[in-house]
């Protein structure tokens, strides 16, 4: 699979974020190489025909393999320059990437001069360096063993209303279709492992539980079933049982609606798709890892119940990682926002969920199928320096998304506690499920 040049004369270098005066002040660099899978704001819809007739496996392979390429390339072109930036302190914390053709580092306002002289840099992308401490960095990962799944009965559990209301229950009946064969990534802050949802769980089949040592020479140490990014750690329980609430508890209800299974404990199997797998991870500014790491995995789904206002021109960096993911065999989706009462349009919609084409929206509506008055609207708009179509119409696709049920850790359900488009979005990413488990392709 050819590359493509990345468009536009010279070195294109975004604005420093508002209020960043200092020139010694850190911020976040994200820099593009001079070829990427997709070389312009036209490429993702263009090269989509190009490869209309490849089947989805087969195509994640070819593109993974394409950018791999390409991206230790250029970092072999460039590991000279960037070694002595890093030797200088110009730069720090340096992360390459290959889901786009580039690297992350820390500098300042004057080191972005040296990072542009860096040979093939192309885009460079600023953004403010956080510090927010991540929370549960003091406590041990959880071990978890796999559990014995029993044989799948439609009628053995209580399911909520929008498992009948969605069709759901129909499809694992008449066509025995029920998620079995697709993993399914949940991107959220935090997660709880009721037992129903430890039936599901993901296992890294290159990686040995708990053991502290890197199986299969990724970097990450025990990814057994996701992993915490922001802490460089398996830990993905960060809240003490003392604060479980329905925040707290917002990752592992993404997850239940996905693919949760009824079982001793609990009466109420959740899940659009109850034979599909799970895998929770956790990130903090850096999503480029996180993504390479659900493709590896063979993801089939992405859930993003997150929504980040103000990124500027960094929107195009986010929609890029997002088109390549595509390409890698990836249904992003995002839940489309719950800001229709405080935002005015455009902005109703932010990252990711404003992202066309790669990344579907879902809105919400109520049991009655009426619109929820607090789910976000589009169109949205892309004037950045890479995007320019304008107004594009978001959101496509709508689900349930209001007076919905909590299931506790201990296995209570609480029949109506939970409303936003957070759950919308994992409602879609089941259905999607659902399709690749009748037919991967």
């Amino acid at each position: 699979i050819r590359l493509e040049k990345v468009s536009g004369e010279g070195i294109w270098i975004s604005p420093l974020p508002a209020g960043n005066r200092d020139p010694e002040r850190p911020v976040t660099v994200k820099a593009w190489f001079d070829h990427q899978l997709l070389g312009n704001g036209n490429s993702y819809s263009r090269r989509a025909k190009e490869f209309s007739n490849a089947k989805r496996t087969q195509l994640r392979s070819q593109v993974v393999n394409a950018l791999k390429r390409a991206s230790l390339k250029s970092h072999i072109g460039a590991r000279k320059q960037l070694y002595a930036l890093l030797e200088s302190q110009t730069i720090s914390n340096l992360k390459e990437h290959w889901i786009i053709n580039g690297f992350t580092c820390l500098s300042t306002a004057e080191g972005i001069n040296a990072i542009k002289n860096i040979p093939g840099v192309k885009k460079i992308f600023i953004s403010p360096a956080r510090n927010n401490r991540p929370r549960g960095g003091d406590k041990k990962p959880a071990q978890h063993a796999r559990v014995l799944e029993p044989a799948f009965e439609p009628g053995l559990h209580k399911h909520p209303w929008y498992i009948r209301s969605l069709l759901a229950e129909k499809t694992w009946r008449e066509f025995d279709v029920t998620g079995r064969g697709t993993l399914n990534i949940i991107h959220d802050n935090n997660f709880t492992f009721p037992e129903s949802l430890r039936q599901n769980l993901y296992f890294n089949p290159s990686e040995k539980t708990g053991n502290h040592i890197d199986d299969d020479g990724n970097g990450l140490i025990d990814d057994c079933h996701g992993y915490n990014f922001r802490l460089n750690s398996p830990l993905l329980n960060t809240r003490t049982p003392a604060n479980l609430d329905a925040s707290t508890l917002h990752g592992t209800m993404c997850a239940a609606i996905v693919c949760g299974r009824g079982n001793k404990t609990s009466p109420y199997g959740f899940g659009i798709a109850p034979e599909g797998k799970w895998a929770g991870v956790i990130a903090g500014n850096d999503i480029e890892p996180v993504v390479e790491w659900a493709i590896e995995q063979k993801a089939d789904t992405y859930s993003m119940s997150f929504s980040i206002p103000g990124l500027a021109d960094l929107r195009s960096h986010w929609r890029k990682i997002m088109e390549h993911g595509s390409f890698c065999g990836v249904y992003f989706v995002s839940g489309a926002g719950n800001f229709a009462l405080s935002e005015k349009i455009p902005r109703q919609m932010r990252t990711p969920e404003d992202i066309p084409e790669a990344v579907f929206a879902a809105a919400g509506v109520q049991r009655d199928l009426t619109r929820t008055d607090f789910s976000s609207k589009g169109p949205v708009e892309w004037k950045t320096e890479h995007y320019s179509q304008g107004k594009v119409e978001k959101p496509e696709v709508c689900a349930f998304n209001h007076n919905l049920p909590l299931l506790l850790p201990d296995g209570r359900v609480i029949s109506s506690a939970i409303s936003g488009n957070s759950f919308a979005g994992p409602m879609f990413c089941g259905a999607i499920a659902l399709m690749l488990s009748a037919d991967p392709e």
